[in-house]
């Protein structure tokens, strides 16, 4: 409520020698004195202000005439919003007569300012009121879009995005069993909790009226986004040997597995050895839940590109590449600078560039398993001979893990942390080698899609470089001529092992990573 105040003073009468002196400054000090009465500032109650003309004033009392979120009868403040001023009841008296000029009105609280009642025309020092708040009729019940938990070792704090058609009033928190805390605000942090365990946090919040929704989640305390997939229920369960020489846990078949993350819908491959957390773009969340356009088709690739624009040279094989060296880095390939120039301009994934790991790095393996590797004369790379044998592996040379600038492990490389699916990655996600088909891996997705992985060279073929494909019908395709434009890019981005992670992995309730 806004409450303009008369600063009083007190006139200092000045003896004047002379009636003339006298009459000239007593016509200035009353000037002075009425003008100085018109002077008014603000005085706070309680949730607001209340706008009135400079003379005494008093609110008597304030009353809501239904229950809400506040309960009916006598209050100290003033509602934020879901309420009528009851005009008719309210009233403000001088010396017990009611004065009828005055017109009072309510103005419920916005973004910017508190709610408050305004005065017009009162004129009349030792004016009293009281005041009769309406409550609105409202059935219709709050939504709780989803809550963000995040966590340090010590405490959960949760925020909450929520909506109502008139306004929510207030937030209640609630650890476990314990009490619940009301909050006029959106987020809350609960403290003292042991790292590890896992809690349950409940948020109810409730309009002006009453109605009310609740939600929980349980989040465990103090764990990285790779620990917070270990233990959730849907957890990559396969395991093997990665470049980094730690454990990787991957995921197989059509998992639980999807994350929400930088206005893009994702699925996990899988937790690195070094905790950092690989995964592949699923196409734009434009949607609560993913939907068909997410989970095959067009809509799961950001477009189609060649992987390279030549294709008579060993070197053509390679997501960077030099003249007559195996493992060159001195050119971008056409893929890669597809690759960036979606990340730096079209994305918008440079806006979380903080979450976004470039040491974990990704995999163009050009270790030889026949030939020099060498200009225009035949070779097969190792992932062909592993990839042939169904023996997938993780490991890899550090001159052809690609890794950013500056990075302290792998070849140094890159300018954006962004890359491919590999074709082992791919094999051990459920794909088979071109003997069989198997639609039923999460990378499936009934389109033709790169992997940055080299297969052969063959001088005396047509057009020469092969890298590994992803087939629209199901299995890891060889003999992907680098010059193919029709192929799709589905690009690849590690997280940093310290972020926060909320949801389950499903469709419905994907990873999110929390950002705020």
């Amino acid at each position: 409520m806004k409450y303009e105040v008369l600063k009083r003073s007190y006139l200092k009468r000045n003896i004047i020698i002379g009636m003339v002196v006298v009459l000239i400054l007593t016509a200035v000090v009353l000037t002075f004195t009425r003008a100085k009465y018109r002077v008014t500032q603000s005085v706070p109650l309680v949730s607001g202000t209340i706008n009135f003309s400079p003379y005494d004033f008093n609110v008597v009392a304030m009353y809501l005439n239904q229950d809400g979120a506040m309960p009916a009868g006598q209050t100290k403040e003033v509602p934020k919003f879901g309420y009528t001023l009851d005009t008719e009841q309210s009233a403000c008296y001088v010396e017990d007569v009611k004065d009828e000029r005055i017109a009072m009105s309510y103005v419920s609280q916005t973004t910017d300012e508190k709610a408050y009642v305004d005065f017009a025309k009162m004129s009349q020092s030792g004016t009293k009121c009281t005041l009769y708040f309406d409550l609105l009729e409202d059935i219709e019940n709050p939504i709780i879009n989803n809550i963000y938990p995040s966590s340090d070792d010590t405490s959960i704090t949760v925020n909450v995005d929520a909506t109502d058609n008139v306004g929510i009033y207030y937030y209640y928190y609630q650890i476990g069993n314990e009490k619940e805390v009301q909050s006029e605000e959106a987020t809350y942090t609960f403290t003292e909790l042991t790292k590890g365990n896992v809690y349950t946090v409940t948020v109810r919040i409730e309009d002006a009226s009453g109605n009310t929704v609740n939600t929980s989640k349980e989040v465990m305390v103090g764990l990285n986004g790779g620990d917070y997939i270990l233990a959730s229920d849907n957890a990559p369960i396969s395991s093997t040997t990665d470049w980094t020489e730690g454990t990787t846990y991957y995921y197989t078949g059509n998992p639980n597995n999807w994350v929400e993350f930088g206005g893009f819908y994702w699925r996990i491959i899988r937790i690195n050895g070094d905790g950092t957390i690989r995964m592949i773009y699923q196409g734009v969340a434009d949607s609560e839940t993913p939907d068909s356009g997410n989970i095959t088709g067009e809509g799961t690739q950001i477009g189609t590109s060649a992987f390279n624009s030549g294709t008579r040279d060993n070197m053509y094989v390679g997501f960077k590449y030099t003249s007559g060296e195996v493992h060159g880095l001195g050119t971008s390939s056409t893929i890669k600078e597809v690759l960036d120039q979606w990340y730096s301009e079209t994305s918008g994934l440079t806006g979380y560039a903080e979450y976004i790991d470039g040491n974990a790095g990704f995999c163009g393996d050009r270790r030889l398993s026949s030939g020099t590797g060498i200009g225009n004369t035949t070779a097969t790379y190792m992932p062909n001979t592993r990839i042939s044998n169904s023996s997938p592996s993780l490991t890899c040379e550090l001159s052809d893990v690609y890794t950013i600038s500056g990075s302290s492990s792998g070849n140094g490389a890159l300018q954006y942390p962004i890359g491919l699916v590999t074709a082992d990655e791919a094999m051990l996600s459920g794909l088979p080698n071109s003997d069989s088909t198997d639609t039923t891996s999460y990378l499936y997705t009934a389109r033709l899609y790169w992997t940055m992985s080299p297969s052969w060279y063959h001088y005396d073929r047509s057009r020469g470089a092969y890298v590994y494909s992803v087939h629209s019908s199901g299995y890891l395709e060889s003999d992907s001529i680098v010059s193919s434009t029709y192929y799709g890019v589905r690009p690849v981005i590690n997280l940093h092992t310290d972020v926060s992670l909320t949801g389950s992995g499903t469709t419905s309730d994907p990873f999110v990573v929390v950002t705020s």
